[in-house]
């Protein structure tokens, strides 16, 4: 599945910048989600972490659709500031 085609047809508001990375040291494993923008010097973010289990109980492609639409909503109404020195604010979407 080609992450990168799903995040460019997502339709994030402009400035909002989508990256995805396996994170092989979750005691969950899977892939995290990061929405970043800057404004005036300040970096606004959030992270959505994509569960192995969530994929195989849900199934690829609609449990990336589901977070990208979450991170888009969440790019449109306000992401919280993330200050220097700490982590971007993290939600998990497991397989329940």
């Amino acid at each position: 599945m080609d992450i990168q085609a799903q995040i460019e047809r997502a339709g994030f508001p402009p400035g909002v910048q989508v990256s995805s990375y396996t994170e092989p040291d979750l005691n969950v494993g899977g892939t995290v989600f990061r929405i970043m923008r800057r404004e005036a010097g300040v970096k606004y973010g959030l992270e959505i972490v994509l569960t192995a289990e969530a994929i195989e109980r849900y199934g690829e492609g609609p449990t990336i659709a589901t977070v990208l639409h979450e991170l888009r909503r969440h790019a449109e109404e306000g992401l919280p500031a993330v200050e220097p020195g700490q982590e971007y604010e993290r939600l998990v979407f497991t397989g329940d």
